[in-house]
């Protein structure tokens, strides 16, 4: 499907599921083989537990995270088992997606908006770095907004008022790029453009006939 985006100056993306591939599933089936038979209780695309909210706004330390986790699901497990557990999520960068910024980047001022936590964000700059050569995602926009490191997270409309003041962008201007519904729907509340990325559909298929 293509994109109108004639009156468009300024693009927001999410990552995961928009420019980095991810696998809810993965970490589910991660912590399962850890012997914890309910994680998706707590864990899921569609909803989350209080802990995991607390960990992407960075209200906790991923050590009072992991501390707490341990007791909630009442049993012992390691930093580095829950680490590579939780990060199971976090797949790969599609090359044409990276293209694709680069390609954008002279056209419109680019940025991102990621709900993340501080056990995420270092494994997924490492990628990026030893795939492509960026040390962050934000050398390939004017600016990275993470959840964890600003104290908000989508869908709260108050993250998108927060990204419009901070570079100064106009609503009616700026094109909000999401896979999540429940995001889209916040960030057109408060004069977003936007698209809802859906399952099988790809920021390079959207962008095709406009680079």
């Amino acid at each position: 499907m293509g994109l109108d985006i004639t009156q468009i100056k300024n693009i927001i993306f999410d990552l995961g599921g928009v420019i980095l591939n991810i696998d809810h599933q993965a970490p589910v089936e991660a912590f399962e083989a850890l012997g914890i038979p309910d994680f998706e209780a707590h864990y899921s695309k569609a909803s989350q537990s209080s802990l995991f909210v607390e960990l992407e706004t960075g209200t906790i330390s991923p050590e009072v995270f992991r501390q707490r986790l341990r007791d909630s699901l009442s049993i012992e497990l390691s930093d580095e088992d829950i680490n590579a557990a939780w990060n199971a999520i976090i797949k790969d960068f599609p090359k044409q997606n990276i293209k694709l910024l680069e390609q954008l980047k002279g056209a419109y001022r680019l940025f991102l908006l990621s709900n993340t936590n501080a056990i995420h964000h270092p494994v997924f700059s490492a990628r990026l770095m030893h795939e492509y050569g960026y040390s962050d995602l934000g050398e390939l926009m004017e600016k990275a907004y993470y959840s964890h490191e600003i104290g908000l997270h989508k869908p709260d409309p108050r993250i998108f008022e927060f990204v419009l003041d901070d570079a100064r962008l106009l609503p009616e201007e700026t094109l909000f790029i999401d896979d999540s519904e429940q995001h889209v729907t916040s960030a057109q509340q408060v004069g977003l453009k936007v698209h809802h990325l859906r399952e099988g559909e790809t920021i390079v298929e959207l962008f095709k006939d406009l680079v």
